[in-house]
């Protein structure tokens, strides 16, 4: 397997060879995590994010990276203030300028946030990865401003830099996946026989929003629901061993992981978790250069990357 992860690694890089990895593509992965984050401190009372025992701990940890904890440094008593920080920070982060310098703060945001908030979930734990492994891209990054068109004249090592560390995204993203699948298979007996889903969406904490409980109730108490636990298992594992095909036909796995966080985000309310894999997926998937208007894309060149990128069932 690690053999296997190595050779994609060199085989992306050689394939792009001269492919220009600084592109809108990964401003808009950033922002989407930015924005996850920037919706939880603008729709929720930061003092029920955190608690007094807890910042003084950190405050008085021997380990630096504890102490330099946004919310610490600010302190409990002036929270409102940290919250006006981290929307100013995030807010600046989405608008694209100054990647190298926003880079960094996004991490230093969102790490704060996941080792002092008493409420977390598995989206702000990916969201911290993720913007850790983007800090050697935004100090690649020579733009003002990420949403702005490629330099031409990048350096090749550059761009052979910010390509591998791209990789190591997508590397991460298919561990994700892959583990996720393989847990479900494996430990418990509701996903193997199809009725998972149906507890899920009943759940009292991540269930049915109110909406859709009366609509979606008779779907989930049919034999259907088989097909969506299966399915559920199944994009998992397509997401994860997309990993191993070429970054230009990656591009129809993108939406078969954007329809299943859509999903997870209008069924279940998690909408800042759905946001974080939706940005982890576009770094991952997207094509560096893929036009800003791909429903422009003609319908035959749609299915024949469609072709390419399921090859891989064939070899």
């Amino acid at each position: 397997m690690l053999q296997s992860i190595l050779g994609t690694i060199r085989n992306e890089n050689v394939a792009q060879n001269n492919v220009n990895p600084f592109t809108w593509v990964y401003g808009l992965g950033r922002s989407l995590i930015a924005i996850a984050l920037l919706s939880s401190f603008i729709f929720t009372d930061v003092y029920l994010m955190f608690e007094s025992h807890i910042l003084n701990s950190l405050d008085q940890s021997n380990l630096l990276y504890n102490r330099i904890n946004l919310f610490v440094l600010i302190g409990y008593d002036n929270l409102i203030w940290s919250k006006v920080a981290v929307i100013a920070i995030l807010s600046l982060v989405i608008s694209g300028y100054f990647p190298r310098i926003t880079g960094l703060l996004h991490f230093w945001v969102f790490h704060s946030f996941h080792n002092a908030c008493l409420y977390l979930d598995g989206g702000d734990q990916i969201g911290t990865i993720l913007t850790a492994l983007l800090v050697p891209i935004t100090l690649l990054d020579s733009r003002v401003n990420h949403w702005s068109a490629p330099i031409i004249k990048t350096k090749s090592f550059t761009m052979f830099l910010g390509r591998f560390f791209f990789t190591i995204i997508a590397v991460q993203m298919a561990f994700i996946y892959f583990h996720t699948a393989v847990e479900k298979i494996y430990k418990l007996e509701e996903w193997t026989n199809g009725t998972a889903m149906y507890y899920i969406l009943q759940g009292k904490y991540f269930g049915l929003s109110d909406f859709f409980v009366n609509l979606i109730k008779p779907f989930i108490g049919s034999k259907a629901v088989f097909f969506l636990t299966w399915w559920v298992m199944l994009s998992h594992l397509a997401l994860a061993f997309a990993l191993f095909l070429k970054r230009e036909n990656k591009l129809v796995f993108f939406y078969v992981g954007l329809s299943l966080h859509a999903g997870i985000a209008i069924l279940m309310g998690l909408y800042s978790f759905s946001l974080v894999m939706i940005g982890g997926i576009t770094l991952y998937f997207l094509p560096f250069n893929l036009n800003l208007k791909p429903w422009k894309i003609p319908f035959t060149k749609k299915i024949s990357t469609l072709r390419q990128s399921l090859s891989f069932l064939r070899s």
